[in-house]
Formats: C-alpha cells, structure tokens, sequence
C-alpha cells in the first residue's frame, strides 16, 4: 500500500506530457525469450530492455544457472510509446517473475526527456500493479561513443545522461533498487563495438557479471 500511495502522489504532482501517438522507428522489433517455460522449480527472472540486454543475456543465464530460470523481452520500442506497457503485459499475465531487471532508453530520441519520464512512470505503475510482487531493478543506460573514436562519448550520450538523471529520481522516489550498468562501462571503451553504441563479448560479461550480482542480492 505505501509504494501505491507513492505512486499516486508522483502521478498527482508532475505534469504529463503524454505521447498520444506512437513515433515509430524505420524498423521496429520485440523479442521475447522464456527459458524452462515448462519448469516452475526455481523462481523466474525477467529482464526488459534493448539489444543492450539480449546482448548479455546468455552471459546472464549462465551465472544464474541453478538459481533461476531467466527470460527476456527486449525491443526497440521507447518507453513512451503508447503500446509498451501492452507488450509487457503479455509476459506478466502468462508467468510470475520473482525479480524484474528492467531498463530503457536508447530509442525513441523522438520524444521528449518529459516524455520519457511520463512512459517510465507509467512502467513502473504498471509493473507494480501487475507483477504479483516481484522485486524491481532499475538499470540505467550505457553511454553511446563515436565510431570513429570509441574514448569520445557522442551527442547522445547527453540525453542518455539526462534520462538517467530523470529515471533516478523516480526511482529512488519508489524505492526501487539500481544497477548502474552505465557506471560500470563508462572508463571502459575497449567494451565497446565498434558502432560505438552495442558491447563486445568482454563488455557482455562484466555487465552481466554485475547484472547476475544485483538479481542474487534480491532472489528469494
């Protein structure tokens, strides 16, 4: 009752700017992962993100082996769009997640930082309401670098530095834990691929080192 009311006073004092159409991206996916579907013996991690998180998924996986079962649902879809809650919601009403390691913010550079913090918002709400009392954790998200110089944080890592800063204080208004994944990889560019934006595989096993680290802190 206390995270509910908590939630009704934020929705209550900030103003939403609401995005009432979705600003879609040339190609848009969602992929969604459920290992042992079948198998109810250990308790289920859920991890929400990009291409980031399918990125150290496996690496993810394997740390938790015999401890608990993982899936994902990773998409290109901001959090501000209208329809992500939707597309969480089919995984939240088939099974029931022990812990939600969740993350966004490198799509959607169409909307607005006010935007962003009402979708985010919103998310939480929702993952509140409809998680059967898992454990939350928020991940913040990684810095972009330019391709032609992987020490050189790009233009977007601006507003990946603002959302994070957005995203902090409603989570810490919440009470809900964090990873900072963005801390982890930023003094590392020899993590990075060479898009500047996604990890190669040592990048993918230390964040998922760390990510295995933050889920065991809070499994049952």
């Amino acid at each position: 009752m206390k995270y509910l009311l908590v939630a009704i006073s934020l929705l209550a004092c900030c103003p939403f700017v609401t995005a009432e159409e979705p600003i879609r991206e040339r190609i848009e996916w969602i992929d969604i992962w459920v290992t042992d579907a079948d198998k109810e013996e250990l308790p289920r991690v859920l991890f929400v993100g990009d291409s980031i998180t399918r990125g150290y998924f496996g690496a993810v996986e394997k740390q938790l082996a015999g401890k608990a079962s993982c899936a994902r649902l990773t998409t290109s879809k901001c959090i501000s769009d209208p329809t992500f809650n939707d597309d969480l919601l089919l995984l939240l009403k088939q099974y029931k997640f022990s812990v939600i390691h969740f993350n966004n913010g490198l799509h959607g550079w169409g909307y607005t930082e006010e935007q962003y913090r009402d979708g985010l918002l919103k998310t939480v709400a929702t993952l509140k309401e409809n998680s059967n009392g898992a454990r939350l954790i928020w991940t913040t998200t990684t810095p972009v670098r330019e391709k032609s110089d992987l020490n050189t944080f790009s233009k977007q890592t601006d507003r990946v530095i603002e959302r994070n800063r957005l995203a902090a204080e409603i989570i810490k208004e919440q009470g809900i834990a964090t990873d900072n994944l963005f801390e982890l990889v930023k003094g590392h560019p020899e993590w990075q691929s060479n898009d500047g934006v996604h990890f190669n595989g040592g990048g993918n096993e230390a964040m998922a080192r760390q990510v295995a680290e933050s889920v065991l802190k809070v499994l049952p």
